[in-house]
This record gives structure tokens, C-alpha cells and sequence, in this order.
């Protein structure tokens, strides 16, 4: 299906726009939407949640999606362009999440993981205060993230692997690469 029928498929009748558009990258494209004080998603376009996602903003806010940026999304863009580049860190843009309160707390504590760092799902789960057998529950948790890169759910590993991503292992292990590059500097 077409961006635009998307759109059109998900936007409900209101008065309420969150404003959607697509940015490059070199991992592929990237969907944002916000209006003036929230950024609700980031998405590669590609991804296995994007319908959930413009369905989750549209079923919280009753909203229609309107192309055209807005002042959050023009924060998004000068700031993923400058961790393209390597010179950001962390995000300020500020972002709304819809999740039980177990995922709200998990990527509470993923927004404090260190940029370029790894840890386990175990680990984790250890330092939320859980038993690392909620290693599965965390990364449930991670595939219902709807601000990938902002919420940083690539710096979360299985302990033999890098696990899984909801957009792509290719992308978690370039994200997690691209990190570690520039923590050197």
C-alpha cells in the first residue's frame, strides 16, 4: 500500500493532525509523526509495526495524518541527521509513548542505556528489579517500541547474540556499530 493511502487509511475524522513525514538515512527510511509537542513515532518505513504504530497514534488521539512537518518534527530532523553524523548523544525531542506500564518502565530504563554501549535483556531485567527470566518479557517490550534510535532498544543483546529487532538485525548491528564508532573520538 502507498504512504498516502496509509494516511488515508489510518486518519480518523477529527480536528485533531499529526503532522507525518519521511526522512532519509543510511540505514533506509525513516517515518516520523508529531505535532507541536510530541514526537509519537519513529519508524523505518519497511518495518513490521509501522501500520500498528500510525494505528496505536490514530486509535489514542483519534487524529488524521497530514504530510508536512511540524516544529517537533523540524527538532527530529536537524537532531537524527546529527547521530547520522555522529555528534548527538542523547535526544531531547520530546516524546509520548502508548504502553502498558511494564513497557513504559522498560523504556524508561533504556533511555538511560549509555550511547555506544551494549547490555543483555538479562541484565536488564536485573536492574528494573526482575529476574533475568523476564529477559523474554523485556524484549517484547523492545518489538512494541514505537521511537526506535530515540528510545534505544539496539543497545539491548541476547547474551550469544545480538537477538533481535523489530526493523532488522542488519540495522540493530549497524546502530550498535555506527555507536561504538564514534564513542572512540
Amino acid at each position: 500500500m502507498e504512504f498516502s493511502e496509509l494516511l488515508t487509511k489510518f486518519s480518523q475524522n477529527s480536528k485533531k493532525s499529526i503532522c507525518i513525514l519521511r526522512f532519509d538515512s543510511p540505514i533506509g527510511k525513516i517515518v516520523a509523526a508529531g505535532d507541536d509537542n510530541f514526537l509519537y513515532v519513529v519508524v523505518f518505513e519497511d518495518s513490521k509495526n509501522f501500520e500498528k504504530e500510525l494505528r496505536v497514534i490514530a486509535d489514542n488521539l483519534s487524529c488524521s495524518f497530514v504530510e508536512k512537518k511540524s516544529k517537533i518534527l523540524e527538532q527530529f530532523e536537524c537532531e537524527i541527521k546529527d547521530y547520522f553524523d555522529g555528534n548527538l548523544r542523547k535526544f531531547t525531542v520530546p516524546i509520548k509513548t502508548f504502553g502498558t506500564d511494564f513497557q513504559k518502565e522498560v523504556w524508561k530504563h533504556l533511555l538511560e542505556l549509555p550511547y555506544g554501549s551494549t547490555q543483555t535483556y538479562g541484565s536488564l531485567a536485573k536492574n528494573m528489579g526482575r529476574a533475568a527470566s523476564h529477559s523474554r518479557a523485556i524484549g517484547a517490550a523492545c518489538g512494541a517500541n514505537a521511537h526506535l534510535i530515540i528510545i534505544p532498544c539496539h543497545r539491548l543483546v541476547a547474551s550469544a547474540s545480538n537477538g533481535g529487532f523489530s526493523c532488522g538485525v542488519n540495522r540493530k548491528e549497524w546502530l550498535i556499530e555506527h555507536e561504538k564508532k564514534f564513542v572512540k573520538l
